[in-house]
């Protein structure tokens, strides 16, 4: 294998510029990018090709065109396992203003393996806001139905279902979060939040293995046709014993459809499973990156950890909370550094953001990662800006959902306060301070969110169709340049990967063609991926551009 490519528009995140190039491409691997030393001149096909060594010039070429070439999106942050569930159909959509709505759209799900599945509730949208009731749900299905909430921190199971599962308040789980119970007469509401809500997801979702490494393959195939080649796949708990990271059913999947896979289970106080971990997968496919821990939950349950009272609170003080002991959290941040583990922290509410900046700081001035490994901290919504100091770390990667914005944007005041709001998702700040910055998108709490959608989000602060009309806090809008190296190097970055990303000699020829220069083209609802390539292979191509 051993070609080139000729563009008018490739990206290169090393320099941060779009123009023309050629590409070359041997044995799976980036050889060579050839860029003219005025990127404002238009290479023609003449004077790009006088930059290829003689002794290259007999090689295939193929001419892009206008069409942009950049390294292959990589999503820093998916769960990898219940995403491939919903491109197979196990695992459907629901959603809804009232927990009625909701029930009676549980009752269209499909059965398999005797249970109906759902995700994309939320609690802080119902009107009013409330938890739902295993006897709604009853109204509408007989066979055991669960039902995930929108971010998958909480789950919905109705009475079927807690007796298939054997529960009852006297023996559910004794993890954080919580099991609710009716005040009226004790038992069951059937809501179950942060681990103890995973554990449960996890119980059900073990009867679906073997289906899953084809729905693995599937969405694999899905992310091709996105233009994405790699993602990070990180566990949904840090707390229950099965975090949903499954390295041997991706195995066996991706031995069929290549992607490149970096997992990063729960941190545990027993580190001797996670060692062996780390020493079978260090291949180029599949590896495990490093560890993954909670801070806290989600400000839609009140479980993200704040600095001040929330502005309807639970109860008097209610500021959420850590969802395992600080001190066993800053010991396990102490730990990963020393075993020279990169890890990856969930922080939403501003108190879980400014602790886990810390605790980074001095793990990493007290035991440094290796050169190229970066840990992460995750999400950073509810951000206090007399913390942003903390996120210029060297070997720090902020990692944010670009798409997370337009996720209930409209009720964040109600959620945090608008002092608190007005002040979330601060991009352009944390570039301004210095940070490397990672996009991902958190599926399956947002589904089919492409590249391109979560650059939109990030360029323009809006939906597609333009709301909110001014944009959401505007001055945080980055450029495309901006976001297009944290759909890429930064993300790697994020995997601590350094063979991915770039466009560096020696990097893997892990590539994706769109149809339109993103400089071009106002609405980017019109650039489709037209190729994607890994390790130099095409592995999607869309024939209809």
């Amino acid at each position: 294998m051993h070609y080139l490519l000729k563009t008018q528009a490739l990206y290169n995140p090393t320099k941060g510029t779009i123009g023309p190039a050629l590409v070359e491409i041997r044995d799976q691997r980036i050889a060579a990018v050839y860029e003219p030393d005025n990127q404002e001149a238009m290479g023609s096909h003449a004077n790009l090709a006088a930059l290829v060594p003689e002794a290259l010039k007999h090689l295939p070429l193929k001419d892009l065109g206008q069409q942009m070439l950049l390294p292959g999106f990589i999503d820093a942050h998916v769960h990898f396992y219940p995403s491939s569930l919903i491109q197979a159909g196990i695992l459907g959509q629901v959603g809804g203003a009232t927990p009625e709505i909701v029930a009676r759209q549980a009752q269209e799900l499909p059965i398999r393996q005797g249970w109906r599945l759902g995700i994309g509730w939320y609690a802080s949208e119902f009107q009013p806001s409330q938890q739902p009731h295993r006897l709604t749900l009853d109204r509408y299905c007989s066979e055991p139905t669960m039902l995930l909430s929108g971010d998958a921190h909480s789950i919905w199971l109705n009475t079927a279902a807690l007796e298939a599962l054997g529960l009852n308040p006297d023996n559910v789980v004794t993890l954080s979060g919580q099991a609710l119970v009716d005040e009226a007469d004790g038992q069951l509401t059937g809501t179950f939040l942060e681990a103890a809500a995973v554990y449960y997801q996890t119980e059900v979702f073990r009867r679906f293995h073997e289906e899953a490494v084809l729905a693995m393959q599937d969405f694999s195939h899905h992310l091709h046709a996105m233009g994405v080649t790699a993602v990070g796949d990180v566990a949904i708990t840090g707390e229950s014993p099965d975090d949903m990271v499954y390295p041997e059913l991706y195995e066996r999947a991706l031995a069929k459809v290549p992607l490149r896979l970096s997992f990063f289970p729960a941190m545990r106080a027993n580190r001797e499973p996670l060692r062996q971990l780390y020493q079978r997968y260090r291949g180029p496919w599949l590896q495990m990156g490093g560890v993954k821990q909670f801070f806290d939950g989600v400000t839609s349950s009140h479980t993200a950890y704040l600095k001040s009272e929330y502005p309807e609170p639970y109860y008097p003080g209610d500021v959420g909370g850590p969802l395992i002991p600080i001190e066993t959290q800053h010991d396990f941040i102490l730990a990963a550094s020393q075993e020279d583990w990169p890890m990856r922290i969930h922080a939403i509410g501003d108190r879980a953001i400014e602790l886990t900046l810390t605790y980074y700081k001095e793990a990493l001035a007290k035991f440094p990662l290796s050169l190229g490994k970066f840990h992460t901290i995750e999400h950073l919504e509810v951000m206090d800006w007399a913390d942003l100091d903390l996120v210029a770390q060297e070997q720090l990667v902020v990692s944010v959902q670009p798409s997370h914005l337009m996720v209930g944007y409209d009720s964040l005041d109600e959620e945090v306060g608008p002092e608190r709001a007005k002040h979330m998702f601060p991009f352009k700040e944390f570039l301004k301070q210095g940070a490397t910055l990672a996009f991902g998108t958190d599926t399956p709490v947002v589904v089919n969110v492409t590249p391109l959608e979560s650059l939109h989000y990030a360029v323009h602060r809006q939906t597609w169709d333009g709301l909110p009309p001014q944009g959401l806090m505007p001055e945080q809008r980055l450029t495309l340049e901006e976001s297009l190296y944290a759909h890429t190097l930064g993300a790697a970055k994020a995997l601590s990967r350094t063979d991915i990303g770039g466009m560096e000699a020696g990097m893997w020829a892990d590539l994706v063609v769109l149809s339109h220069d993103l400089r071009s083209v106002k609405d980017w609802r019109q650039v489709k991926v037209t190729a994607t390539y890994l390790a130099g292979q095409q592995v999607y191509y869309d024939y209809r551009n």
